[in-house]
């Protein structure tokens, strides 16, 4: 009888443990840009307070509807630069490397490694993490994804959680 009373008092340390933990993992991720990188797929967290001391700038946009908005924003390839992958460090072998980001309900948006290298095309990508009169609201953060370059806003995207370097192919023949 004494057995199934242990079991009981195991799962319920268990449960007080992860409804303890599971707010600080959660409020860890708020706070930061989840990145993860190459074939391996390692992980590292971007902090908010790295992402502002990063080279920004002040970016207009205009959401899907409503009027312009000035965004406080950094390049996608400046954050990943941070996180441990370079752009230029994607050039290696014949790899084809895309960047994906991802929201908070799933959406995805689809960059090719290059498109994102500045000096490489017209595409300017930025991630927004506050507006210029405040934070950005629950309806757009904790990140905003911001394409000025393109003429329509397909790829701009709210409430972005994540950016994730992904190998397409060899480029074998």
């Amino acid at each position: 009888m004494g057995r199934p009373k242990e079991r009981f008092r195991s799962l319920y340390r268990w449960c007080a443990v992860a409804l303890t933990v599971l707010p600080q993992v959660g409020r860890a991720q708020a706070d930061g840009l989840h990145v993860v990188r190459g074939l391996r797929g390692d992980s590292v967290i971007v902090s908010r307070g790295v992402i502002a001391a990063l080279r920004g700038d002040t970016v207009r946009a205009r959401p899907h509807r409503g009027p312009e908005v000035v965004y406080r924003a950094v390049p996608v390839s400046a954050v990943l630069a941070q996180a441990g992958s370079p752009l230029d460090s994607l050039r290696i072998g014949r790899t084809a490397w895309v960047v994906v980001a991802e929201a908070a309900d799933d959406y995805r948006v689809v960059f090719s490694a290059a498109e994102l290298e500045p000096g490489l095309g017209p595409t300017r990508a930025w991630l927004a993490y506050a507006r210029a009169d405040g934070p950005l609201s629950a309806e757009e953060g904790p990140y905003r994804l911001l394409v000025p370059t393109d003429t329509r806003p397909p790829r701009a995207a709210h409430r972005i959680v994540r950016l994730r370097v992904v190998a397409v192919g060899t480029g074998a023949r």
